[in-house]
C-alpha cells in the first residue's frame, strides 16, 4: 500500500467508519491561513490537508469537524510502513460543537497551519502542539464580538476513539475544547481535570458550546 492508498483508505474508510458519513466534502487548507504568520514558508503538499465535516450520529450528538493529511507518510516508503510506527506526525486535530458553522472548519484550519509551522521550525525550538495545551486566540473562536470564547484546550476525545491505525502506523486524535477566559485560567491554576469536571456539568463539555449556559 503505497501514499495514496493511505491517504484514500483514512478518508474513505476510517474516517466514515468512525465519525459517520460526510456531510459535506473536504474543505481545503490555502495560503490566507498562513497569511498571519509573516515569511512563512509554505510545503505546496500541504494545500492537500484539510477538514471533514460530520453530522450528528445515535452514538453523538454533536457535530465534529476533523482534519485529514497530517497523518500522510509523505517521507516514509512504502517498504518501510510498520503497524507500530507514527503515520506522518503522527496526529490529526478535531473539534466537536453543538451546531454545524463553518467557523468550525476555519478555526481547525487555522490552528493546523499553527501546527505545521511549529512542526517546521518556523517558530523556532517551540514544539508542535500537544494534550493540554491552552491556546489564546486573540479574540473570541468565531470571529464575532460577543462571544465569549476565546482559548482553546487540546484534550483527548471521550465521544469517539482517540486514535486510528493506518498501514503506515498509528494515529492519535487531539481535540479542542474551546474556553473562556476564566475557564482557562482555571485550568492553568488547578489543571485540565478540574476544568472538564465544571464544564461537563454545565453541559458544556465535550463539545464546545459557544455562548455558555
Amino acid at each position: 500500500m503505497d501514499l495514496e492508498s493511505v491517504w484514500a483508505h483514512r478518508e474513505e474508510v476510517i474516517y466514515p467508519e468512525t465519525f459517520g458519513g460526510f456531510s459535506r466534502g473536504i474543505f481545503p487548507l490555502s495560503q490566507t491561513y498562513f497569511q498571519p504568520f509573516p515569511n512563512a514558508e509554505i510545503d505546496p503538499r500541504w494545500m492537500h490537508y484539510g477538514v471533514f465535516e460530520f453530522a450528528p450520529t445515535e452514538k453523538r450528538e454533536s457535530w465534529l469537524y476533523v482534519t485529514s493529511g497530517h497523518s500522510n507518510p509523505w517521507d516514509t516508503p512504502p517498504d518501510e510502513y510498520r503497524p507500530d510506527a507514527t503515520s506522518g506526525a503522527g496526529v490529526e486535530f478535531s473539534i466537536e460543537t453543538r451546531e454545524n458553522g463553518d467557523w468550525a472548519i476555519r478555526f481547525l484550519l487555522r490552528m493546523l497551519a499553527f501546527d505545521l509551522l511549529l512542526s517546521s521550525g518556523h517558530f523556532g525550538d517551540k514544539p508542535p502542539l500537544g494534550l493540554h495545551d491552552r491556546i489564546p486566540l486573540g479574540g473570541p473562536v468565531d470571529g464575532n464580538a460577543g462571544t465569549p470564547v476565546t482559548h482553546v484546550i487540546l484534550h483527548t476525545p471521550e465521544s469517539y476513539p482517540n486514535s486510528f491505525q493506518l498501514p503506515s502506523g498509528k494515529v492519535e486524535i487531539l481535540q479542542f475544547i474551546g474556553v473562556t477566559d476564566e475557564e482557562c485560567d482555571l485550568a492553568r491554576s488547578d489543571g485540565f481535570d478540574a476544568l472538564r469536571a465544571k464544564l461537563l456539568s454545565e453541559g458544556n463539555f465535550p463539545a464546545t458550546d459557544l455562548h455558555r449556559r
